[in-house]
């Protein structure tokens, strides 16, 4: 058995591939290491690397599938390799193990962004699913909202010249907008061109949340020329309300849309009104 002070130079390890490595061995025999259970073992890494045991788990995963699918990369174990990118490729490869090959070199040497990885992802956990309206209410809520997000996220990333009908547009995920935080900005060059706001289905809107909205987005006209605010087809948004009381305080720049709730956007999708 090894010394504590052995224990926690591995605990320290600073090569995510290493580290990972090594903790699915110690899970796969905590008691070789003095450990009733495994969880005992990571909440003693987790104490000595000053975190949460539930953080390990990423490396461990990761680690894993590189061991399985590039025993190249664990083997090296390049400090270069950024984590997330194998976390995400890994989740590519539960949907689409094709995509997951021929995109792998790119995302692993970082050809490919974080975003742009993330965005694939999207695209494939989407894939997955039957192109028709999520049930309302409910259980299901939550993810309701979330799968119309991405879905509209999907759609302004990949058509962004055509719904604005201006060339060389680039989207940047928006929640670095400091110290506004939005869904998504769109930018001619380096100058912010839009803002754009995703709201996923409520089940209820009240009066005060509307006039709220309103308010975020004329906030966000500080920063950019316009806003385009989005909302589900057919949802409680009670959008001619929010035109209505725009224009009667003559704030110009807000412009408010719909989208379907399906997995596959399309620019005719959205109806813009005024």
């Amino acid at each position: 058995m090894m010394t504590e002070d052995e224990f926690q130079d591995l605990a320290k390890t600073e090569n995510w591939i290493a580290l990972g490595a090594w903790l699915n061995r110690v899970v796969q025999d905590s008691q070789a290491y003095g450990f009733a259970f495994p969880d005992d073992a990571l909440q003693n890494v987790a104490a000595i690397r000053g975190t949460k045991p539930a953080s390990l788990r990423n490396p461990m995963s990761a680690a894993k599938w590189l061991e399985q699918n590039r025993p190249d990369l664990f083997e090296s174990k390049p400090d270069w390799l950024a984590m997330m990118q194998v976390i995400l490729l890994s989740r590519i490869d539960r949907y689409d193990p094709k995509k997951s090959k021929e995109i792998a070199d790119a995302v692993l040497s970082g050809e490919l962004s974080q975003a742009d990885t993330k965005s694939i992802l999207d695209e494939a956990r989407l894939a997955e699913k039957p192109a028709v309206v999520i049930a309302r209410g409910g259980f299901g809520g939550q993810r309701r909202a979330r799968d119309f997000e991405v879905s509209a996220k999907m759609l302004f990333k990949q058509n962004t010249n055509d719904i604005f009908n201006v060339e060389n547009l680039t989207v940047r995920e928006g929640r670095t907008f400091e110290p506004l935080a939005t869904d998504l900005i769109v930018y001619e060059g380096s100058e912010p061109f839009a803002a754009i706001e995703i709201k996923g289905p409520r089940n209820r809107i009240d009066p005060g949340y509307l006039i709220d909205q309103l308010a975020r987005a004329a906030l966000l006209l500080r920063k950019v020329p316009q806003v385009l605010y989005v909302v589900p087809e057919q949802s409680e948004y009670k959008l001619n309300e929010l035109v209505a009381i725009r224009d009667k305080l003559e704030i110009e720049g807000i412009k408010f849309g719909t989208l379907p709730e399906k997995s596959r956007l399309t620019p005719k999708d959205l109806k813009v009104l005024g």
